[in-house]
């Protein structure tokens, strides 16, 4: 960790600037420099320690056309890699499972060893002069934050750590080093850019409108939370004790009294909203955590993920408040799906220009600053010329 950095806290009491323009959610040249900024040098979660207590098992995920795993070793030691055969690059692993003492390519059957150094090539006669010591896989840099694993497949800088800074304090107040996978969900294809789906869960603006139910269950309050220049944010929610006319709603009003016990008084009927710019969202309950992540398929197309980790010993009760929760959520996810995909078919619109954020999307304001900072061609008001935009990201990088 870079002891030297420090980012600072944002203030929320300002006035937000003029939003991305429309070219930039839409542009193919565009997607691909905002996915090298966003995707491959920027931390991104995998799953949890949990997930691969036993030597030998893995878990892979895919970022968008890059794909890792995280796999422990016969030394107990956890480690990244691209999960592509350094001989024609098949995609050895899929999903999690266990290796059985070594990792092998389905297509060729090249074998590497769990620490990623080549073990054995078959039929290695025909490979004369080939040094096995050079064709280990590639190992990419992993991060354990309070047992949930990070990778970052280009780059340096801050850690995770340092991105989340005295935030980090609810991550031990949950106690989020002891949870286990607790429950699935399938991935969802939004026919939107990742940008927009982010933009979507920065702002509570929608929620009384897009989110009848979360209008039911929360108080929004804005002035509860935080942003930092590093780009992670959250936000506090407060349920609301007035029964919702909803029965699945109602219930877990009713039943979330089971769960309380598990945090500290001062976030108990709380919720707990991080953004960690730009595609990771972590939702902490009393009874469990839900990560929603976006990981890009193209300029007009996202595939969100949902992971559930909690407490391994939930008694019945939280069980059930558990179940509920997803279903709820569920009906939120969907509504997003929704509003995502209008708001892609509007920003294709001709002469579509934005209209002001309001002083409840400072979020969305900073994360368009991020933008800016990381991938500078965002600033202009309309598209390079094509086949231009990466020539003009870099003059505009320089000024």
């Amino acid at each position: 960790m870079n002891a030297k950095v420090k980012f600072q806290e944002l203030p929320w009491d300002i006035k937000p600037g003029k939003p991305l323009s429309p070219w930039t959610y839409t542009n193919p040249e565009f997607f691909e420099l905002d996915y090298e900024a966003f995707f491959l040098r920027r931390w991104q979660l995998v799953g949890h320690i949990n997930d691969i207590p036993e030597v030998g098992d893995y878990l892979s995920r895919s970022i968008g056309r890059d794909s890792v795993f995280v796999i422990r070793g016969k030394d107990g030691q956890v480690r990244a890699f691209q999960n592509v055969c350094r001989h024609r690059a098949s995609r050895i692993l899929a999903g999690e499972g266990n290796c059985r003492g070594v990792i092998r390519c389905p297509y060729h059957g090249w074998t590497y060893q769990l620490d990623g150094s080549l073990m054995a090539i078959p039929q290695d006669e025909h490979f004369p002069g080939v040094d096995k010591t050079q064709y280990g896989l590639h190992e990419v840099q992993l991060e354990n934050y309070y047992g949930l694993l990070f990778v970052r497949m280009l780059g340096d800088g801050p850690g995770v750590a340092e991105h989340f800074g005295h935030m980090g304090r609810y991550f031990e107040m949950y106690g989020v080093e002891n949870y286990v996978r607790c429950a699935d969900a399938p991935d969802q294809v939004w026919n939107c850019n990742w940008k927009v789906a982010w933009d979507n869960y920065l702002e509570n603006y929608h929620i009384p409108i897009g989110h009848p139910g979360l209008n039911r269950l929360l108080i929004v309050n804005d002035d509860l939370g935080e942003s930092s220049s590093s780009g992670v944010d959250y936000g506090i929610f407060e349920l609301k004790t007035k029964p919702s006319n909803d029965e699945l709603e109602r219930r877990y009003q009713q039943m979330s009294v089971h769960a309380q016990a598990r945090v500290p008084a001062e976030i108990r009927n709380k919720w707990i909203q991080f953004g960690f710019a730009g595609n990771l969202g972590i939702d902490f309950y009393p009874e469990i955590v839900d990560f929603f992540q976006l990981v890009p398929l193209g300029p007009d197309k996202t595939m969100v993920r949902t992971l559930y980790y909690g407490h391994p010993d939930p008694t019945p009760e939280e069980q059930q408040l558990r179940d509920i929760n997803i279903e709820v959520n569920n009906r939120v996810n969907d509504e997003d799906l929704t509003l995502c995909e209008r708001v892609q078919q509007g920003l294709q619109s001709h002469g579509y220009a934005p209209g002001p954020l309001s002083g409840l999307e400072v979020g969305i304001h900073y994360f368009h600053e991020l933008v800016r900072e990381l991938v500078p061609v965002a600033r202009l008001e309309s598209a390079p010329a094509r086949g231009q935009v990466a020539e003009s990201n870099r003059a505009a990088a320089v000024r």
